[in-house]
């Protein structure tokens, strides 16, 4: 949803500004949605939660070790699954009539039917926090370190000589690529994750600029 700089805060003010986080996982858009749901005046709404408990689970550890990695047995079913329970989830969060939310969406909400990415693109400020290089050796980290569901969409494949493991970590940038482009087409602003996860850089910096310019 496009909107002039003059817009943006007046919905603010008002309470109807609706704000979707999209990014890779483990990127920083729950601790940034968190901080400022924390802060301002925003009801946060956690797509990952809604699923996860849909699918009768307590954690969303629970919900990555049910979903499991590209290699194990019955992951394409269960991606599958993942997908169009992520729609659903999805599409419930939209319909908020909450105060401000936010909504922190799935990494692989790109990957929703398109009634639901129309929906959001059309109503809502879309911010794409954007992995930079600085970041992508620690998110290959800590997708085995901090496990969350990951769907693929195709892009793993078994490389010749390399381990299973291995062939993840060299996948990923792939996966990290084809995303990119499907998330810049979401998006309305799009914030590095230097800005994001830099320590030094105040909340209310990053709220500033998530603003439009004009």
């Amino acid at each position: 949803m496009k909107l002039s700089r003059k817009e943006f805060e007046a919905r603010y003010e008002q309470g109807r500004l609706k704000l979707a986080f999209i990014g890779m996982s483990n990127i920083g858009k729950s601790y940034t949605a968190m901080r400022l749901a924390t802060a301002y005046d925003f009801n946060l709404i956690e797509v990952d939660k809604i699923i996860w408990e849909n699918l009768g689970h307590d954690s969303i550890d629970a919900f990555a070790q049910w979903q499991g990695h590209p290699y194990t047995e019955g992951y394409g079913e269960r991606e599958t699954q993942s997908i169009a329970l992520e729609t659903l989830a999805t599409k419930k969060a939209l319909q908020t009539k909450r105060r401000n939310p936010i909504i922190d969406t799935t990494g692989s909400v790109i990957y929703t039917d398109e009634a639901v990415l129309k929906t959001l693109k059309n109503n809502f400020y879309v911010v794409y926090i954007e992995a930079m290089e600085d970041h992508i050796e620690r998110l290959k980290a800590q997708y085995f370190k901090q496990p969350k569901p990951l769907v693929w969409a195709g892009h793993y494949e078994k490389l010749d000589g390399k381990t299973e493991t291995q062939s993840i970590l060299e996948c990923y940038p792939k996966l990290l690529a084809s995303r990119g482009e499907a998330y810049e087409k979401l998006a309305d602003v799009t914030l590095p994750s230097t800005l994001i996860l830099n320590a030094d850089i105040g909340l209310q910096d990053i709220f500033t600029a998530l603003k439009p310019t004009l």
